[in-house]
């Protein structure tokens, strides 16, 4: 285990993420809604980036924005809960331009024998040498601009190419159509601030931008053309669409109800009110897929909410708290389409740059 640290601070940077140190060494940041909402779509798009490698003795893995070593933890948990013995021999290097957040995930994971944690900018110090994975979790791509971002694409695919090597991309970035912003869906590009931190400090606001399916997979396309790499496969998962940490923090649209609140009460076994968990519709001038996309959602949601709300009666309090949260649970994996309507999109990019 070793931090480099060769790279030079970006303007801004410094201190950008201390509330996140709080954050990420906090127990509670590992709610109900984290654990059985949240990690099974991560555990399922890391299996879609694993099902791309060919296997052999080693898993190389390049974790870009890796923050506090986050993409390592769920590696490893997917090594212990998924059943997945014959995942290989871990090769873990992480990059991020948060030196503190890199000494946390130092700290965190010192029993590893080949990880590595780099200090560098996602921008410009992507490492020469090919990986196996390119993963990115915590959207730090949504740190960049429209243009930042196709600019590293570019520059990541034609390092793959340069390598002639079959390496999988994961690019995370915050959903453009969340319901925890409908008052910003005109724009993608807008401050943010993430005060749902588990920290007395104040984060900051910065600009982070927001993503589509269909700008996401026009930026890859456009960076696949520049760099000669050709994609050979891309899915994309929605992560977070009725219970995103934003619900509950009520910042970006004060209207909404705090749906994650309100189903870790229901995973903890306590009675919520059919009423309280409604789901209210999208604004008409929404893009036609994004309607109908919500207008479907929400008539499944509120479904359940009335099967349960009869059944509720005839049943003790705890347990019906639990079936209707499992009910719910289900509607939001069933139905997440990668849209661009979670709290977060992920594409799993397959690259091919051995011809």
């Amino acid at each position: 285990m070793r931090i480099t640290a060769e790279k030079t601070e970006a303007p801004g940077q410094e201190g950008l993420y201390a509330p996140g140190i709080d954050h990420y060494s906090s127990p509670q940041r590992r709610d109900a809604v984290k654990k059985l909402w949240e990690e099974p779509v991560t555990f399922a798009i890391l299996q879609a980036a694993l099902e791309q490698v060919p296997r052999s003795g080693n898993l190389s893995v390049m974790d870009i924005g890796c923050g506090a070593g986050e993409g390592l933890h769920l590696l490893k948990a997917l090594r212990a809960t998924r059943s997945l013995p014959d995942l290989p021999r871990l090769s873990y290097r992480g990059l991020d331009l948060d030196e503190g957040l890199l000494r946390l995930a130092a700290r965190t994971h010192h029993d590893e024998d080949d990880a590595e944690f780099w200090h560098g900018d996602i921008r410009t110090d992507i490492p020469e040498e090919p990986f196996d994975i390119y993963l990115s979790c915590g959207v730090p791509y949504s740190h960049l601009t429209a243009d930042e971002l196709q600019s590293t694409l570019s520059r990541l695919f034609r390092q793959v190419k340069q390598n002639k090597a079959q390496s999988v991309v994961v690019i995370d970035v915050l959903g453009r159509y969340s319901l925890e912003w409908v008052p910003n869906w005109g724009l993608t590009r807008w401050p943010y601030r993430m005060n749902f931190f588990h920290s007395e400090q104040q984060a900051d606001t910065v600009p982070m931008t927001f993503w589509d399916a269909h700008t996401l997979s026009s930026c890859v396309r456009t960076a696949s053309a520049a760099a000669g790499c050709p994609v050979k496969r891309q899915r994309l998962f929605d992560r977070s669409i009725m219970v995103g940490r934003h619900t509950a923090t009520g910042q970006f649209n004060p209207g909404l109800p705090p749906y994650r609140l309100l189903v870790n009460r229901l995973e903890n076994g306590m009675a919520v009110a059919a009423d309280e968990l409604r789901m209210p519709q999208v604004p008409d001038d929404a893009p036609d897929s994004i309607r109908m996309f919500y207008a479907g959602f929400r008539r499944q949601w509120n479904d359940v909410l009335d099967v349960m709300a009869q059944r509720a009666s005839n049943l003790p309090p705890a347990v019906a708290a639990l079936m209707l949260a499992r009910g719910l649970r289900a509607v939001e994996h069933k139905l997440a389409s990668g849209l661009g309507t979670g709290h977060s999109l992920t594409a799993v990019i397959t690259l091919d740059g051995r011809g």
